[in-house]
């Protein structure tokens, strides 16, 4: 495809500036739904089942956070655009409760952990709330092109998959270094923390916003909402997310409960990880080439497909299979790596088609509806996580029967094989080709020379 005229190739300096944040996200939502569930129930006697209910809460919470963030997000008018100022506002509250969320009083009783819990978990996905609708949209905003948007969105997540690595290892090498859970957890979030935090005041200061993006007009919060659900190929994009990314996010809440009753090897958690953000980083680049060489639609098809193979063949799991899991972990990771590189800039392409219909720029609507699917899929998957280890029969610390050893294995492999099945049906619907998204770029164009 052509680049539209005075829309050069973003510079790698750009991108990489946009990109550091990532590895923010990346870190707290992977800590929190890796190690604190395990932490909150075997370490501070929270039911499982009461848990999932936080987990639950959040995202609930978010169905009203997140639209709304994203549509007074294009309101927004200052002299840094209508998106850089909301990465700063929330660098230093983020930092603040994610540090809290990992350092309950020692003498609080269960019910008061998990108030504890339940408050800092909803002001924790607040900030990030505030943080991600603008920051995903700004990249959305940053270039216009169907291949460089890729390009945008394979550098965020590579960054991604360090955040990640983060998110897996630290909190078990922070407990390891200082002695427990208890103060690894809360050094690792204090200094993490701030990490990420000074990571995002980079990109406030790094990246600039494309002026006619950012003085782009919104619609009205309720008739923008029926608009963006309105649209066809939004709409089947957002199913295709949903159900392929709480396949995928099963992994961060039964991985521990994996490795330690089917593997029955817990120290193979560490390489097993390793090899998830190893398939899901070398893999980028061969999903840009193919993208590149036969379109996006067809490269995440062949993606999801990679990963409805590894999980059916994961349910083979018994005891002492760590190899077979470090090797199925590195594909599965690369199923991973091709739906956080395409999904993201597809969803730019169905913009752009909204863009055409309606005469509008509305980035922070569509990434609000597109956050909260992206937040639910991780809530379901940790919800229904939980709550299938309450009705088979899970019971902490214990040797856990057949049953509950099947059942397990159900949640971790056939589900998500399942549902990646299901989001390679539906996205055999999606209407946005090459051609045609360079057809929308024609007529825009052509609306702007037109408009002056």
């Amino acid at each position: 495809m052509t680049e539209p005229p005075g829309e050069p190739t973003l510079p790698f300096g750009q991108v990489l500036s946009y990109a550091l944040p990532a590895a923010t996200v990346a870190l707290v939502i992977v800590s929190v739904s890796m190690y604190l569930p395990n932490y909150y129930t075997d370490e501070l006697g929270v039911s499982a089942g009461l848990l999932s209910w936080v987990f639950l809460a959040g995202r609930v919470w978010d169905a009203v956070t997140d639209p709304l963030i994203g549509y007074v997000s294009d309101r927004t008018r200052s002299r840094w655009g209508r998106r850089r100022p909301y990465i700063l506002a929330a660098a230093l509250p983020l930092w603040a409760v994610f540090w809290l969320i990992w350092s309950p009083s020692g003498s609080l009783s269960p019910n008061g952990v998990f108030v504890h819990l339940m408050v800092c978990y909803l002001a924790l996905f607040t900030f990030l709330t505030v943080f991600n609708i603008p920051y995903v949209a700004l990249g959305m905003e940053l270039t216009p092109s169907y291949d460089d948007r890729t390009r945008v969105f394979g550098v965020r997540q590579v960054v991604t998959v360090i955040g990640t690595a983060a998110g897996m290892l630290a909190p078990f090498a922070f407990a390891q270094a200082l002695g427990g859970k208890t103060d690894g957890y809360a050094v690792m979030a204090i200094t993490l923390g701030g990490l990420g935090a000074a990571l995002m005041g980079v990109a406030f200061a790094r990246i600039r916003e494309r002026p006619r993006t950012a003085a782009a007009q919104g619609l009205p919060f309720l008739s923008g909402l029926r608009v963006t659900l309105a649209n066809r190929p939004f709409r089947i994009l957002l199913l295709v997310y949903l159900a392929s990314h709480v396949g995928g996010s099963f992994i961060a809440p039964l991985s521990l409960f994996i490795a330690k009753y089917v593997i029955q090897v817990e120290w193979a958690m560490q390489p097993v990880m390793l090899a998830f953000l190893a398939g899901s980083m070398l893999s980028i680049p061969v999903w840009m080439r193919l993208s590149a060489a036969y379109g996006k639609n067809r490269t995440w098809t062949i993606g999801m497909s990679v990963g409805v193979i590894a999980y059916a063949v994961s349910y083979t799991y018994h005891e002492g299979t760590w190899v077979l899991w470090v090797i199925l972990g590195f594909f599965v990771g690369a199923t991973a790596g091709c739906t956080m590189t395409l999904g993201p800039s597809i969803a730019a392409d169905a913009i752009d088609s909204d863009e055409l219909e309606t005469g509008r720029r509305r980035e922070g609507v569509f990434m609000g509806v597109w956050s909260l699917v992206d937040k639910a899929a991780i809530g379901l998957a940790v919800f229904v996580g939980m709550q299938g280890l309450e009705l088979i029969g899970y019971v902490p610390n214990q040797d856990q029967s057949e049953s509950v050893i099947q059942g397990m294995k159900f949640l971790y492999c056939i589900l998500p094989a399942i549902l990646n099945g299901i989001a390679i049906l539906i996205f055999q619907r999606f209407p946005i080709t090459r051609d045609e998204h360079e057809r929308i770029r024609e007529q825009l164009d052509a609306r702007r020379a037109a408009d002056g």
